[in-house]
């Protein structure tokens, strides 16, 4: 269920669809966010609301990484510092 939602919403990203990619991940996030993939779909929510050039909703969701996820994989919070840094949050 969740990982097909996921990926779902990879593949919207990577083809660019970011408003549509945006409302998977949200939805991962928001149905399973005690999945392990939970962490990561609010990382490529924040991404995708920068690519709509949403910064605000991209920051937030970014901080809400690391506030939700203390525990989220050294992976996924050097992903939500340098996207901070690339948006400029």
């Amino acid at each position: 269920p969740y990982t097909t939602l996921f990926r779902s919403g990879e593949s919207l990203f990577q083809r660019q669809q970011y408003r549509d990619a945006a409302e998977a991940f949200l939805a991962v996030t928001t149905k399973f966010d005690k999945s392990a993939k939970a962490p990561d779909a609010l990382l490529r929510l924040g991404q995708s609301l920068a690519a709509l050039k949403e910064k605000e909703a991209a920051c937030a969701a970014f901080g809400e990484v690391t506030r939700k996820y203390p525990r989220a994989s050294s992976g996924v919070k050097a992903a939500v510092d340098r996207e901070q840094k690339r948006v400029k949050c």
